[in-house]
């Protein structure tokens, strides 16, 4: 029950959180029979709630066993289907206490139940899959082992892709893998549990790597953000991509990763030349206090006045709404982010502090202001459309306030131009020449892609 209810408010405030939420191969989660889902973490316990809001059916987590500490936890815990797993790096003797979790997780999956895992077992905010543990295979083979292999399980391997899972009104792309069908590595599991287990481990690290974008160190990872920068709006349009065309953008990003990596192992040099032409670039850019939006194609002067009067006549004419809004939603939107600050110094849990966080305080201002409208006025329609009009206000006031600053900010932008136009010019061409190059890279990397695909023993 108490589950049910959680997951309906998270469902509402997963939607609100994210800007917009992509799904692609939804269609091929099994709607019933025993499944473990597998996922990559990149932000602690806002993952599981993601995918428990996505999955049409009941899931059940495994979850740290040293959240399990003190009676409460021993008593709620469970009620939102969390099944502890104890960590070497976390408490070595409590280990022997995960012989309990397996027979659990048994016995979940002949229920044909469904079980949510992290494999990796540890949640850092990068674009980097780590090890994948042997956990999963070793339930999921154990608990076939044990029914002859009978059950049937399936594994689902998921990919999250935040935009950024620490700030409100960002995208997320969610991929979705094929099933695994568990009974294939029987003959081998039969043979060689070690070796069984390894295999389908093996399987699991090749899927969540096609699902995610997976960098190997940071210094790749801050050239691939900035070639994204400059690049991917460039290949969108070339590639006729809608706006929100996210399962597209995430491909165009798999090939510049892919491009990257190729040219650091044939031309390291090359490469190292463009990377220090991108970072002199950028550090020009922010020395001017500019982004790289701001000296893209199509800032000329008569769109960018055309669109400044409209935007300016919508500041004029929504302002009573804004502060409406602002006064409305003010607290309970600021409050989530304060306490998240406060609560964690890590990243990895800010964004779902903050979104938790949120679900409640809206929640409980809302009812307050609500009901005391009821009380003062005792008139239904006033009340409901006050209600109504909270969430409206409050999403046009946030969008008000950004479109404010976007204003402001291409202001200031064509008074620079004014002042620096043969700075900010040098800029543009020195931008135009960095894609030019890359193109080169792209093109140079599609011909030798296109000869391993013709010749792909040579």
């Amino acid at each position: 029950m108490l589950y049910s209810f959680l997951r309906f408010l998270m469902q509402i405030t997963v939607r609100v959180f994210f800007r917009s939420i992509v799904i692609r191969n939804k269609e091929v989660i099994p709607a019933q029979g025993p499944l473990l889902v597998l996922a990559n973490h990149p932000s602690t316990f806002m993952d599981p709630i993601v995918i428990a809001t996505i999955l049409n059916r009941k899931v059940f987590f495994l979850g740290k066993g040293e959240l399990f500490k003190s009676k409460f936890a021993k008593w709620f815990l469970p009620k939102l289907n969390i099944i502890p797993v104890y960590r070497k790096q976390d408490d070595p003797s409590q280990m022997s206490k995960n012989e309990e979790t397996f027979i659990k997780c048994y016995e979940h999956l002949e229920n044909n139940g469904a079980i949510l895992m992290f494999p990796e077992g540890i949640s850092i905010t990068e674009r980097k899959l780590r090890p994948i543990k042997t956990g999963a295979a070793r339930i999921v083979l154990g608990a076939e082992a044990r029914n002859d292999f009978k059950l049937g399980i399936h594994i689902i391997n998921i990919g999250l892709n935040y935009a950024d899972p620490h700030r409100f009104n960002r995208d997320l792309f969610i991929n979705i893998h094929k099933p695994i069908n568990v009974s294939d590595y029987k003959l081998e599991y039969v043979q060689d549990t070690f070796s069984g287990a390894k295999s389908l481990t093996t399987e699991i690290t090749k899927q969540l790597e096609k699902l995610i974008i997976a960098i190997e160190d940071n210094k790749t990872d801050e050239l691939v953000n900035n070639i994204e920068t400059l690049y991917k709006s460039y290949l969108s349009k070339e590639r006729g991509l809608k706006e929100n065309e996210q399962d597209g953008e995430f491909i165009i990003t798999k090939n510049i990763v892919e491009t990257v990596n190729y040219f650091l192992e044939t031309d390291s040099i090359r490469v190292e030349i463009m990377r220090s032409r991108i970072k002199t670039y950028f550090k020009n850019l922010n020395e001017l206090n500019l982004h790289d939006s701001d000296v893209a194609p199509n800032h000329n002067q008569k769109s960018f006045l055309s669109n400044s009067l409209k935007s300016m006549l919508i500041i004029f004419a929504g302002f009573p709404f804004y502060l409406y809004g602002l006064l409305n939603n003010c607290l309970p939107f600021e409050i989530p982010g304060w306490l998240a600050r406060k609560i964690s110094k890590e990243k990895e849990f800010r964004g779902a502090i903050g979104m938790v966080g949120g679900m409640f305080t809206f929640l409980i201002f809302y009812t307050a202001q609500i009901f005391l409208v009821w009380k003062y006025s005792h008139i239904q329609w006033l009340t409901i459309i006050y209600g109504i009009s909270l969430p409206t206000t409050g999403l046009f006031a946030y969008w008000y306030y950004n479109t404010l600053k976007l204003i402001r900010t291409k202001w200031m932008l064509m008074m620079l131009f004014y002042k620096k136009s043969t700075v900010i010019s040098n800029l543009i061409t020195e931008r135009e020449q960095i894609i030019s190059e890359f193109d080169k890279f792209k093109n140079e990397y599609a011909d030798v892609f296109k000869e391993r695909k013709l010749h792909p023993n040579s």
